[in-house]
């Protein structure tokens, strides 16, 4: 029964640690596919913080905090690209999500099933999943941090992309 509660505490603990590994890998899709199509310095944020883990990297800088980290941004003057262009970036965020959802998924083969290292791995492959399906299903949601500001999910900004 102890090992039981033990595994259960480990899966809660990897479930939480998954969503942030998984916000910053779905961030870092984002941030990757507009380096790579625009021209622009891109600003990626997980989280929040007083002082939140800032990291400057060429024309990509970070801010990494504790709280809040269920939610991230990618940002960048989307004025100055098109809407193409727009929507490669978009794209980039739930590309990034599926590709770490299957990399997750399929290795959970590699373990044995219920052990220890098979159920974080669990815990991370179910946070991606959530990620993705947040990120693929079409809905707009209030910025946390500011209830004025209204974010899109990625699915939804791309269609609406679409009808520019």
């Amino acid at each position: 029964m102890e090992i039981l509660i033990f595994k259960a505490v480990l899966f809660v603990l990897a479930l939480l640690d998954g969503i942030y590994l998984g916000v910053l890998i779905h961030e870092l899709g984002h941030a990757v596919m507009a380096l790579l199509v625009t021209r622009q310095t891109v600003k990626l944020k997980v989280g929040r913080s007083r002082e939140p883990f800032k990291v400057n990297w060429g024309r990509l800088s970070m801010e990494l905090g504790i709280a809040g980290f269920w939610y991230g941004s990618t940002s960048y003057d989307r004025s100055r690209e098109s809407a193409s262009t727009q929507r490669w970036v978009v794209v980039g965020g739930p590309l990034a999500s599926f590709v770490a959802t299957v990399a997750f998924g399929a290795s959970l083969w590699q373990f044995e099933p219920w052990g220890w290292i098979w159920i974080a791995l669990m815990a991370f492959f179910v946070a991606n999943v959530r990620i993705l399906i947040t990120a693929l299903w079409p809905m707009e949601y209030p910025n946390p941090h500011d209830p004025n500001e209204i974010w899109l999910s990625d699915s939804l900004d791309f269609w609406r992309l679409g009808k520019r």
